[in-house]
């Protein structure tokens, strides 16, 4: 029997409609030049997606696959390979990363973006550290990207010496080395962040699982900080819930508000994404998401997401003002029960398969989606010829 054209483009549309609305939506792009500091994308789909990989053996691999790091598009950078790239490359990614683009430095790649990193080489060595210390444990940033794992973090490389690092002024210190200085720290470049992992640090006290999680909330927050960046003072007030999903929630107020307005926006972001979000009880899309002209005053928020423990707090909306809300759900632990040894009568008989009445069902269910399928083939057929 020969297929008319018409029915298998026909076919293909439908195949092509099905998938798309399947696959998930990747939220936040990737460009990785030789090492990701840990970061495994492929572990995170359905958040983030990889819009280019370079292997970082030869710098000129970056100079020919520059357009990919530097595409608006592109939210996050990796820089561990090679530092063989043109300076005209490494001036063209800190251009881009201005814009508002986030930046993880890694080991090789320091010394070509040392004008913008968060710390500065000292010139000296440091005797190696058997741990890693949360550098301020009880700020929420540091709270929401190692809650659940275990600190501090020792050293599973042996190691000599390393080399020196002091913090910049403005930057922010997450992780430390025994004797204090910055092993992991974050400061803003423009409307994007510079991160630096100092060598060895991103390997040498992580297995790949927790250096992955550190990575992907790290990041996950970047981009939150990163879209309400503003050079105007910004006022920030933390909340905590006390749901099974104890998390953290904080609130920026990015724009000035002006007197007399009674409505401003809210920026929700959620962690996972896609969560349900509702105020005060009304549902107002999924996260993240904007939502202008709301009254000014105190909203009960909610997030909401299967899978996982709803998140409730309180913000403050400030009139003519934007605030930005962030919510970390934690999942639901999956309950075991407890195993029970029941006496079986087990009984041997012969019968036919079809005496299941769940097996029936199954089959008539089949039946019924081949003569649909068969009956909108046919029905696209006809109406091309």
């Amino acid at each position: 029997m020969a297929w008319n054209p018409h029915v298998l483009v026909a076919c293909a549309a439908v195949f092509c409609v099905t998938v798309l609305l399947v696959m998930p939506a990747a939220a936040v792009t990737t460009a990785i030049y030789g090492s990701a500091a840990g970061f495994d994308p492929s572990l995170h789909t359905d958040t983030f997606t990889v819009a280019c990989t370079v292997t970082g053996t030869d710098g000129a691999e970056l100079d020919n696959a520059l357009a990919c790091f530097t595409n608006s598009s592109t939210d996050v950078i990796f820089m561990g390979g090679d530092a063989g790239f043109s300076q005209d490359s490494g001036a063209k990614i800190a251009a881009a990363v201005k814009t508002g683009k986030i930046l993880v430095v890694t080991d090789k790649d320091l010394a070509r973006f040392t004008d913008i990193l968060p710390v500065k080489a000292s010139g000296d060595t440091a005797e190696k550290s058997p741990t890693l210390i949360i550098a301020d444990s009880s700020t929420t940033l540091s709270q929401d990207i190692f809650a659940g794992l275990s600190s501090p973090f020792p050293n599973t490389t042996k190691l000599s010496t390393r080399d020196l690092y002091t913090e910049r002024s403005g930057a922010t210190t997450l992780l430390t080395f025994e004797n204090g200085d910055p092993a992991l720290a974050f400061a803003p470049y423009g409307n994007g962040y510079v991160v630096v992992w100092l060598p060895p640090a991103d390997t040498a006290y992580f297995d790949s699982t927790t250096a992955d999680i550190i990575n992907e909330r790290l990041i996950t927050h970047l981009m939150l900080m990163r879209s309400t960046a503003t050079t105007a003072t910004t006022t920030v007030a933390t909340t905590t819930t006390t749901t099974p999903a104890a998390a953290n929630t904080t609130i920026e107020t990015t724009t000035a508000p002006a007197a007399g307005d009674s409505l401003g926006t809210v920026s929700v972001y959620s962690s996972p994404l896609s969560a349900n979000v509702y105020i005060d009880g009304v549902y107002k899309g999924i996260a993240p998401v904007n939502l202008t002209d709301i009254s000014a005053g105190s909203h009960a928020l909610k997030l909401a997401l299967t899978g996982y423990y709803d998140y409730d707090t309180t913000i403050t909306v400030v009139g003519g003002g934007t605030i930005t809300a962030f919510g970390s759900l934690a999942p639901r632990e999956t309950a075991t029960a407890a195993a029970t040894t029941v006496p079986v009568a087990v009984t041997t008989t012969e019968s036919s398969i079809f005496s299941s009445p769940a097996v029936v069902a199954a089959v008539l269910g089949i039946i019924t989606a081949i003569i649909g399928a068969i009956v909108t083939i046919f029905t696209i057929y006809h109406k091309h010829t």
